[in-house]
């Protein structure tokens, strides 16, 4: 039953990355390493889907061979280590460096495959066995070699690949480029299972050769482990050399998301003071650092226009109100202006209006403006205030422009 969900799982999530590279095979500027890259998907997916019981029934009972789908995953496994150590060549040097040990390394596991379809072939397998093929056919010498040869080549193959990858994440021409090391230390992970996989189930029928059935749970489940772990492993060496040095770029994207989140409230009341200030570029509502942008314009704007309204009793009640909760600085900073905009933001709906040249001059706050980062901390300060704090509604509620001004300012 585990099979039937854990396989499917992992042969998704494969077809996926295949899929996402083919689109780089049609391009011209498609590459050896490109090519190699696919194919090592495309065989570990193939592996995948033609492993677990339900499919394994399906396979035979299409092509009308018992058991054919055993020899699919296995010629699929077999091809997926050469194609590790194609890879992981092509990697490390240029193809011109890479092709004379590419040459062995085709030819040797060709021979592997093909000795496996000739053993397979002349191997008497009547009976369906989904899930423990290896084991209740342990005992024929054709079925024994041929498992014996596949187990052998991926222990070697797969062991010489974690050796490189390791030995290669360590060399001081990768110091510039920690993402492409872990990426290599990923990928030794995945061909580590293998290795692992390999002996293990090589252990288990070399106890049913000599007449024991107790290792078979372990080998049965051994499958599924390697499966779930060097499918995670092989995708993760896969993204994390492309996609790791741009994780900074989204976690600021994500962090700017959450900013834009914040201000959304304040915004959308401040908007009232000049509805046609508020501007998103063509084709740029998804482009989070201009909404940002020009939300920041939008409230300085509107803030600017409210200014002359700002009553000091409002200011001078929030900032007693701030110091009881033991607030200091520019979270003190902050609360007080959020007071004094939702105050100046009633007057304003009230239809109170700038009278005269002897109106304040605008609060200086002791920014520029020149610092994005720090204007949208100092925004995100006043908005939460506006949105959430009770010391502003208190001080808010003596104005005499809201419900409540009659009540006085708080003292």
């Amino acid at each position: 039953m585990i099979m039937n969900i854990a396989f499917p799982l992992c042969a998704v999530m494969l077809t996926i990355v295949f899929l996402y590279k083919l689109r780089y095979l049609r391009s011209r500027w498609s590459s050896a390493r490109v090519w190699a890259l696919s194919a090592t998907v495309f065989c570990f997916a193939v592996t995948m889907w033609s492993a677990f019981p339900a499919s394994v029934r399906v396979i035979n009972r299409v092509t009308g061979v018992p058991n054919v789908a055993e020899l699919v995953a296995a010629v699929g496994l077999a091809a997926l280590g050469g194609l590790f150590l194609v890879l992981a060549l092509l990697w490390r040097y240029s193809m011109e460096e890479a092709w004379p040990r590419i040459r062995w390394v085709l030819p040797a596991y060709s021979l592997v495959i093909a000795g496996m379809v000739v053993l397979f072939a002349l191997s008497d397998v009547p009976e369906e066995r989904p899930v423990d093929f290896t084991f209740y056919y342990a005992a024929q010498p054709t079925v024994a070699a041929m498992y014996t040869i596949y187990y052998t080549a991926t222990v070697v193959g797969s062991t010489i690949l974690t050796r490189w990858c390791f030995t290669w994440a360590r060399l001081p021409d990768y110091a510039d480029l920690p993402y492409l090391r872990r990426g290599l230390r990923l990928y030794a992970g995945a061909s580590l299972v293998l290795v692992v996989y390999a002996l293990l189930r090589l252990l288990t029928m070399a106890a049913n050769w000599l007449g024991s059935r107790a290792l078979d749970p372990m080998g049965n489940l051994v499958p599924v482990l390697a499966a779930l772990a060097g499918c995670f492993l092989l995708t993760a060496a896969l993204v994390v050399p492309v996609w790791g040095p741009r994780w900074g770029a989204a976690r600021r994207s994500l962090g700017l998301w959450s900013a834009f989140r914040t201000l959304r409230p304040l915004h959308r009341d401040l908007r009232d003071v000049n509805p046609r200030a508020v501007f998103v570029a063509p084709g740029r509502r998804l482009d989070v650092q201009h909404r940002v942008r020009r939300t920041l314009i939008e409230l300085s704007d509107w803030r600017l226009t409210l200014t002359p309204l700002f009553d000091p009793a409002v200011g001078e009640a929030a900032a007693r109100l701030g110091e009881r909760q033991g607030l200091t600085g520019e979270r003190l900073g902050a609360l007080v202006e959020a007071a004094q905009i939702k105050a100046a933001l009633c007057a304003w709906r009230d239809g109170v209006r700038a009278t005269g040249p002897d109106d304040p001059d605008p609060l200086d706050d002791g920014r520029d403006g020149a610092d994005l980062d720090d204007e949208l901390r100092w925004w995100r300060r006043v908005a939460h205030a506006y949105t959430r704090s009770a010391a502003v509604k208190a001080a808010v509620a003596g104005s005499p422009h809201t419900p409540d001004g009659a009540a006085g300012i708080p003292r």
